[in-house]
């Protein structure tokens, strides 16, 4: 049992957490991810990846929050950009999860698609510190691309991010508006990975198939060690 925790009757929640007592907290920014695909792309991915795991066990998943720090905006001037501060992701992160822990959610995952260095330390150590303090509840904070093993490489708008939305939102992506007489770059595109011309919808289920296969035996170890 699963549902998208918005959706839910309270009964329905309530019968969820009485069978799995797991919450998925999707994080991402509102950031540019190139021409070629929406802003929101972060959040996105991450729910949508948060879907596929409840699927195999179980719980509820959050809208995306979208707050990110170390955007591509100071790094690199991109404008169609959000940026928030450190201590407001902090905030939000503590926050939520003792929310959640206050609504009985014994296991929370925080799965961010938004790879900013000093936003996942600070998303890390929040939850960290948050579960140190917090001995009853298991919390794993990861970013999407972790599970992959060096399968599929961190990305930013490359083939990676790209084949997830052409995946799951494919009318989002228009691969056309990316320039044709020269490869994308970092500083001219924002686009830092492979170049994003050869993502597919394929290649965007081998990522899901691969996060799927090495991120589901953990959470089901994180719920077994507190039932």
């Amino acid at each position: 049992m699963w549902g998208k925790y918005e959706l839910l009757r309270p009964s329905q929640i309530e019968a969820i957490r009485a069978e799995a007592p797991i919450a998925y907290i999707p994080w991402g920014a509102l950031e540019w991810h190139s021409y070629h695909n929406p802003i929101g792309l972060d959040g996105l991915k991450a729910r949508a990846l948060c879907e596929a795991l409840a699927e195999q066990t179980g719980g509820v998943v959050l809208p995306p929050v979208y707050a990110g720090t170390d955007t591509i905006k100071p790094f690199k001037g991109f404008y169609h950009t959000i940026e928030h501060a450190e201590s407001t992701v902090q905030t939000l992160c503590r926050e939520y999860m003792a929310g959640l822990v206050d609504e009985g959610f014994k296991v929370i995952i925080l799965l961010t698609g938004h790879y900013g260095r000093e936003h996942v330390r600070a998303l890390k150590e929040t939850t960290e510190q948050f579960a140190s303090e917090n001995p009853q509840v298991r919390v794993w904070t990861l970013t999407d691309y972790e599970p992959h093993e060096g399968h599929f490489e961190g990305n930013h708008a490359a083939k990676g991010e790209t084949s997830y939305m052409m995946l799951y939102y494919p009318d989002s992506v228009d691969l056309s508006l990316l320039p044709a007489d020269r490869r994308t770059t970092l500083d001219d595109d924002g686009v830092m990975g492979l170049d994003p011309r050869e993502a597919s919808a394929e290649h965007g289920q081998e990522e899901l198939e691969v996060l799927v296969q090495n991120t589901v035996p953990k959470i089901r170890q994180l719920l077994e060690s507190v039932q």
